[in-house]
């Protein structure tokens, strides 16, 4: 049987006040494709907990979602009870949900939430790949779809979303296991004696450009959130044309800066570090060719 086909798609943020964090990410060139609020016929319901889903995207396919209680089930109570807000998972789009079910747990994955079917927008499952970082894998049903964004720079600063950097422990089996079980190619490698990043990418990214980083830590913000939750799903990765120009809208935006824009030798050109409202770290490197 065929390995299934993963297509990278969203982050998501666990935010507890998520209409106010939205107006952060809106003053730095960021829109609203999509939101999913309480009440929303297409969207699903559970006795368990309501739906709170907000949509952020800047010039790019990959997304952010914005996400707030009562979640749905009580393994997400229990994450947000231990970890606050945060970055919660990656979410990567599949032609059939089940039949990854058993293409994960028998290559190392375990499972958060079991396989469930939301009616008529989507059916999936969370698994936690094997450090301990959750994966969310999602279907769509019949028409419902969250919409696309155009891969095109924003505003002045040229500004897009590229995806998103997980921190590891074990760099090398981290890359070895994305690339062989969820069908991840490498772009970039910048690995020295299990130290570094590596840059991967699913078999969309020619038109879609969408990257999942791989990395050990690189900065005091990312040490910290190491040394916190072990390895973690760390930062929102961006380019930009003009990079301290971004950095800079930022800052005037909400976001709190951490380094300043300066060359970053792992991947060869300048990169910028703030947080963003909630906590979470948000890099800005120059455009690169893709």
């Amino acid at each position: 049987m065929p390995s299934p086909t993963y297509q990278l798609h969203h982050l998501c943020i666990y935010e507890k006040q998520p209409r106010d964090a939205m107006w952060n990410w809106m003053k730095w060139y960021h829109a609203i494709p999509a939101f999913y609020w309480e009440g929303s016929a297409d969207m699903h319901h559970t006795d368990e907990g309501g739906v709170d889903y907000t949509f952020l995207a800047c010039g790019g396919p990959f997304q952010m979602q914005l996400e707030t209680g009562p979640y749905q089930f009580e393994y997400e109570r229990q994450w947000f009870a231990d970890h606050g807000s945060g970055i919660n998972h990656v979410c990567w789009i599949v032609p059939n949900a089940f039949d990854t079910i058993e293409h994960l747990t028998s290559n190392g994955a375990t499972v958060a939430m079991p396989y469930e079917q939301f009616g008529d927008s989507y059916n999936g499952f969370v698994a936690i790949d094997p450090e301990g970082r959750w994966i969310e894998i999602m279907e769509y049903v019949g028409d419902f779809k969250t919409p696309d964004v155009e891969f095109r720079p924003v505003g002045q600063r040229g500004l897009q979303t590229l995806g998103v950097v997980q921190l590891c422990n074990d760099l090398d089996g981290q890359i070895e296991w994305y690339r062989d079980v969820l069908g991840q190619k490498i772009i970039h490698d910048a690995r020295s004696n299990g130290d570094g990043l590596v840059y991967l990418a699913d078999n969309t990214y020619d038109g879609r450009q969408c990257v999942n980083v791989m990395a050990t830590p690189s900065t005091d913000a990312e040490r910290a959130l190491m040394d916190r939750h072990g390895p973690v799903i760390s930062s929102v990765l961006y380019q930009a044309v003009d990079v301290e120009g971004a950095w800079r809208d930022a800052i005037a935006a909400g976001f709190e800066p951490l380094d300043a824009p300066a060359r970053d030798d792992r991947i060869g050109c300048t990169t910028g570090y703030l947080r963003e409202p909630s906590g979470n770290i948000v890099q800005i490197r120059e455009r690169l060719a893709a």
